[in-house]
């Protein structure tokens, strides 16, 4: 299986935001040239939910790990003996 590295921010310095700009998110069924949005059968996050930072990990390990895919998530990019450098040589796929 495959080993997806994801180099992403730090999570917020004062924590996870208490309240979000928007208190929904507008679901969006068609672009505007007619073609149709992707329909998910479902979801595992809230939408508006903080996703690209490390905790986040964009909301994708409980999927790959289910496949039987590994995920290693950082922030850690910076210089030879970063967590970036050390996963990288085996990593299939990198989400920076």
């Amino acid at each position: 299986m495959a080993k997806v590295l994801c180099v992403l921010y730090d999570d917020p310095v004062n924590g996870m935001p208490k309240q979000y700009a928007r208190d929904d998110v507008p679901e969006i069924t068609h672009y505007h040239d007619g073609q149709t949005a992707p329909t998910p059968k479902a979801i595992d996050f809230t939408p508006g939910e903080l996703l690209g930072s490390v905790s986040g990990e964009l909301g994708l390990r409980k999927y790959l790990e289910s496949q039987g895919h590994t995920l290693v998530v950082t922030s850690d990019k910076d210089g030879p003996n970063s967590t970036f450098e050390r996963e990288l040589a085996d990593a299939e796929v990198v989400i920076s």
